[in-house]
């Protein structure tokens, strides 16, 4: 797929001669962005709550952009679609906000990339990132998951290990702790594997779907709860990762106890910081705008509303996007301190690495 993001034309204004003329002799400032018919957008994997919202959003934006055509491929995670967008193969990608930060600044399982030239488009729906399981497995803590077999690698996707790794640390074991690791290609597997007994855990964002799934398969879709220490042991290692506590039967997750300090994290919409700001703004506009129009696509698409937090304090934004968000009155100072704060942060990795 060629870029498609270049390109802009003057207009010009008037009928009389000479104001033409002098146009053309002006700065382009107002030129409009040249839009493309075709977007390729890429999410995780089919059925995935992100893959269905970005199908529930391209609904708003072919409806209220020029775009005609918002091609949403679940080709996987960022490792697959961060050297296509650098590539100008994709356009738009949905992912962890966190991960996307050590992305961002070339650490963890991207060190060997490099820090990665991406901004932050818009934040929505949460996760609840945790150890699921059930009953009969008599799984009560994270202690618990010693000897057993848990699917955690998901590919293109590093956060799983990751986190598996913060997570298990977090009571002093670690992944050569457990019998077996696992690696699966969807969460739909992984959900009939936990409930026909050929797992004991999985680790996976908690999507409500599937946890309804389980819930009635086996009475319960319980989460392997943390202690406050382990939970801030997590996040401290995870930056920007946070705690929640889940009341019992949260919309969100449909879990039927409640989950105290639960590691969380916001999932958020990327784009290549070279794509053209206007089309971002309008991307951006049509999505916020207009959510009640696709909150009924999936549980999670409700939250893609200038109600939850659109602005996230992660990767840096795109400049069509805090356009957008300057105009409702919700870029905050912090926002922009933190904004300079990254970027000057990354350019400095990327000068060590010189």
């Amino acid at each position: 797929m060629k870029q498609r993001v270049i390109g802009r034309k003057g207009v010009l204004t008037g009928a009389v001669g000479f104001i033409a003329v002098a146009l053309l002799c002006l700065p382009m400032a107002g030129a409009a962005a040249e839009w493309p018919t075709d977007v390729a957008v890429v999410s995780p994997a089919p059925g995935a709550s992100v893959h269905m919202v970005l199908v529930g959003v391209g609904t708003v934006i072919t409806k209220y952009t020029p775009i005609k055509n918002w091609i949403v491929q679940p080709l996987g995670g960022p490792l697959v679609w961060l050297p296509l967008m650098k590539g100008g193969r994709c356009d738009f990608a949905n992912h962890s906000a966190p991960d996307i930060l050590s992305a961002f600044l070339g650490r963890g399982a991207y060190e060997s990339m490099g820090p990665q030239d991406v901004r932050t488009v818009g934040a929505g729906h949460d996760y609840m990132f945790m150890f699921w399981t059930t009953p009969d497995k008599k799984i009560k803590s994270v202690a618990d998951l010693k000897g057993k077999v848990a699917y955690v690698k998901l590919k293109g996707n590093p956060m799983f290990t990751d986190m598996a790794e913060a997570q298990l640390g977090s009571a002093g074991l670690n992944v050569g702790d457990m019998k077996s690791v696992l690696a699966f290609s969807n969460i739909q597997d992984a959900i009939r594997d936990l409930i026909e007994g050929r797992v004991d855990a999985i680790l996976y964002p908690v999507v409500p779907g599937s946890v309804m799934q389980i819930n009635e398969a086996k009475g319960e879709c319980m989460f392997v709860n943390l202690t406050p220490d382990q939970a801030r042991y997590v996040t401290t290692q995870m930056e920007g990762y946070y705690l929640e506590d889940i009341p019992a039967n949260d919309p969100r997750f449909r879990n039927k106890s409640a989950v105290p300090d639960a590691v969380c994290y916001q999932n958020a919409m990327f784009t290549s910081p070279k794509m053209e700001a206007d089309i971002v703004y309008g991307v951006v506009k049509a999505i916020y705008d207009h959510n009640d129009e696709f909150a009924d696509s999936h549980p999670s698409a409700r939250y893609w509303s200038l109600k939850h937090r659109p602005v996230s304090l992660a990767v840096p934004y795109h400049d069509g996007a805090i356009r957008y968000f300057k105009e409702k009155g919700l870029w905050s100072a912090e926002a922009q301190a933190y904004q300079e704060t990254m970027l000057k942060r990354q350019q400095e990795i990327k000068e060590k690495k010189k």
